[in-house]
């Protein structure tokens, strides 16, 4: 009878039964999990927070922007840095 009592207790617990090295290993494991989870997340919203704004931009276009055509030249880069705006200044700078 007193084999089965032994048998129906639970057993201790993970952490009770591992060495503080062994929890210290478990803890970082489970640490490089959780980033690992939160980096794949931030990834997955950054691409979902794409998809929205280039579908809000299209919207907002509203078929106004036409692709260019193989006729137009398009501009150089240096071009595009002339036709750039200026830095933005803020408060009194001379």
């Amino acid at each position: 009878m007193a084999d089965n009592d032994n048998a129906s207790q639970p057993n201790a617990d993970l952490f009770a039964r591992l060495s503080a090295v062994q929890t210290i290993v478990v803890a970082i494991v489970a640490l490089f999990a959780l980033a690992g989870l939160m980096l794949v997340g931030k990834g997955f919203y950054v691409k979902a927070k794409d998809e929205v704004a280039r579908y809000l931009l299209q919207q907002n276009s509203g078929g106004r922007h036409r692709p260019a055509t193989e006729g137009e030249p398009q501009p150089t880069r240096l071009e595009a840095i002339r036709e750039a705006p200026g830095p933005l200044t803020t408060g009194s700078v001379r």
